[in-house]
């Protein structure tokens, strides 16, 4: 059912508001066009992007990562790719999160998979990656994980944070937003390393890509946007 036939939907069926923060730009019909067609139909995701005050020189000028920066990969409106340091998205990720509450949703989610401080809610916050991580535990079994990630310098971070959480993990660069034909030859790499499962590790990724992996490594794939579509599901469904 599309989100537009929400008149349609049964008159004694309660509607659920959620706030669906992208650190990049809204809307992320990219990502939308995954999540909304696995919602159930009550369900209506509100858009709200840290980046959508901001044009693309202001933000190549003004955001970039520092040497000590966590990098954030995203995607702009227009489906450019931008690189960000998490200290600068931070106060428009918490705002986001301040407005959606203001707007009546009743939920909130992050679309990105990335490693979060505390942020101030008081209505339930989404974050990926601690339920992701929690799930990669227990399901690898002490085997190793094979995990994509959108850029080169994002693998020491990976390989930081999969360490906190006690995760083994074969890493590769394969960005989501830019055209590519490293596909194959990431998950050829990846086929002798004994993985338990695949994560591609960013919200961009696509169930069309899951489908490759799938397909090219005969292994299971733990698809970010679909774990949360369900999680909602889960949740809020009726």
């Amino acid at each position: 059912m599309k989100k537009s036939d929400m008149n349609n939907t049964p008159a004694n069926r309660t509607q659920t508001k959620i706030g669906a923060i992208t650190i990049g730009q809204s809307p992320r019909t990219d990502i939308t066009g995954d999540i909304c067609p696995l919602l159930a139909p009550n369900i209506t995701l509100q858009e709200y992007g840290a980046l959508d005050p901001f044009d693309a020189d202001y933000i190549n000028q003004n955001f970039a990562p520092g040497p000590d920066s966590s990098v954030l990969v995203t995607r702009m409106r227009d489906a450019s790719q931008v690189i960000i340091g998490e200290e600068h998205i931070l106060p428009l990720v918490q705002s986001c999160i301040t407005r959606a509450e203001a707007d009546g949703c009743q939920a909130t989610v992050l679309l990105c998979t990335g490693k979060f401080p505390k942020l101030k809610h008081k209505k339930m916050l989404i974050i990926p990656q601690p339920l992701i991580h929690s799930v990669l535990k227990k399901l690898a079994d002490d085997r190793p994980i094979g995990l994509l990630v959108p850029d080169e310098s994002q693998i020491p971070q990976a390989e930081s944070w999969f360490s906190e959480s006690d995760i083994q993990i074969k890493v590769r660069a394969l960005s989501p937003y830019l055209e590519s034909t490293l596909l194959e030859e990431r998950a050829r790499s990846l086929q002798q390393e004994n993985l338990s499962l695949i994560l591609p590790d960013c919200m961009g990724y696509s169930i069309t890509l899951k489908n490759q992996l799938q397909t090219l490594l005969k292994t299971p794939v733990l698809l970010p946007r679909t774990f949360i579509s369900s999680l909602l599901n889960e949740l809020y469904g009726s």
